[in-house]
């Protein structure tokens, strides 16, 4: 994973010069390929899919629904993982700078988790969310999304995780909008890199 991880500061570095319409306060659909490694204790890669759809609930909040289904390889054997998520999003817009405008946010959620692998979470179940971060805009198009999460199993509140994230969004247009995102576990120490796509009609 070294390698997708400089691979994803280079990009960033590269994107952060060209300069946002929001991933907040927005309708859109999302489609994503992620590619997973690392592991506390043996070597492990994956791969998988997410969906996600995105749509404001008032002025200052949002509904986020993703699904992502994967597999996970560890010592040759292949493990299949998916899992569904409902989050509400509260954020706190137009926090000016003389670079950027900050609009940070703060949310739950919901969800099922079913992992063969037992790598994410040790165990399948419903599972609850609890996370945070900013969104930064640079331009009108191009911004970075700086976040954390902190879940686990609603039946057993010792299966937790903790992991923080990093992306990139550019918005093509008003309709089209592709995004670069990293994220970091540190229970399992699993890294995570993700290429999406979003449609969005408003």
């Amino acid at each position: 994973m070294k390698i997708i991880s400089r691979t994803f500061i280079f990009l960033l570095c590269v994107s952060l010069p060209l300069g946002a319409k929001s991933r907040l306060s927005e309708y859109f659909l999302g489609f994503g390929l992620f590619k997973a490694g690392g592991g506390d204790v043996t070597d492990l890669s994956g791969e998988g899919l997410s969906l996600s759809a995105s749509s404001p609930a008032s002025d200052s909040s949002d509904f986020a629904l993703s699904y992502k289904y994967g597999n996970l390889e560890d010592n040759a054997l292949k493990h299949s993982l998916w899992s569904l998520d409902l989050n509400y999003l509260l954020h706190f817009n137009d926090i000016h700078s003389a670079a950027a405008l900050f609009n940070p946010y703060a949310g739950l959620g919901v969800g099922y988790l079913n992992d063969a692998s037992d790598m994410v979470l040790g165990d399948d179940g419903m599972s609850w969310t609890l996370l945070g971060g900013t969104e930064v805009a640079f331009t009108e198009f191009l911004s970075l999304d700086l976040g954390g999460s902190f879940f686990g199993l609603w039946k057993d509140f010792s299966h937790t995780d903790f992991s923080v994230g990093v992306g990139v969004t550019w918005w093509i247009n008003e309709t089209h909008g592709v995004a670069i995102d990293y994220d970091y576990t540190f229970n399992h120490e699993i890294d995570y890199l993700s290429l999406n796509y979003f449609y969005s009609w408003r």
